[in-house]
């Protein structure tokens, strides 16, 4: 169950919309600890239409392929993960979780984990073993690193190129002769 109702949300960014209050004041309105939901509620709602704000009761598995192209789009256009999951319209806790699990394990940890109960009794305490990447896996986490990684050089020459100009633009360093 979610902690806001759906017509709870339509309410508050039809109200925001209508441009006689801000957030803040929405928030202390109806008596809200905070304003960031309402403002993800909003900028969800400019994004994609008041109907993303319905909620939906879907349990969608995602490939490990949708979440690499999630994690790697967050990335290479350095922008929020509030903005991706509004980009790819799934939930921002959704993003938060799988750039998390990327960070600490890297493409094994987007894997789909095993689905049902685990069994009540174990026959043997098992030492906990890491997982070994697969050869496909390997290779995932190559690309994403050398992509990353000619981001980072693209954005380095872009600012020596800049300084360059500004240098050259700039009377003051101009040696007088």
């Amino acid at each position: 169950m979610t902690k806001y109702s759906s017509e709870f949300k339509v309410k508050l960014v039809n109200e925001y919309f209508d441009g006689q209050i801000s957030i803040l004041g929405l928030s202390k309105k109806y008596g809200m600890p905070s304003k960031s939901p309402i403002y993800r509620w909003v900028h969800e709602a400019e994004a994609n239409g008041l109907n993303y704000l319905i909620t939906k009761k879907s349990h969608k598995e995602y490939s490990q392929d949708f979440k690499l192209s999630v994690i790697e789009y967050h990335k290479l256009h350095e922008i929020s993960r509030l903005d991706t999951a509004i980009y790819f319209k799934i939930s921002p806790s959704q993003v938060n979780s799988w750039i998390y699990r990327y960070n600490h394990y890297g493409v094994i940890g987007l894997r789909r984990r095993p689905r049902g109960r685990r069994p009540l009794m174990a026959k043997k305490k098992k030492k906990q073993t890491r997982l070994n990447p697969t050869k496909e896996e390997k290779y995932k986490q190559e690309i994403l690193d050398l992509k990353a990684k000619l981001h980072d050089a693209e954005m380095d020459r872009d600012i020596l190129k800049a300084l360059k100009t500004l240098r050259e633009n700039d009377p003051n360093s101009k040696k007088q002769n």
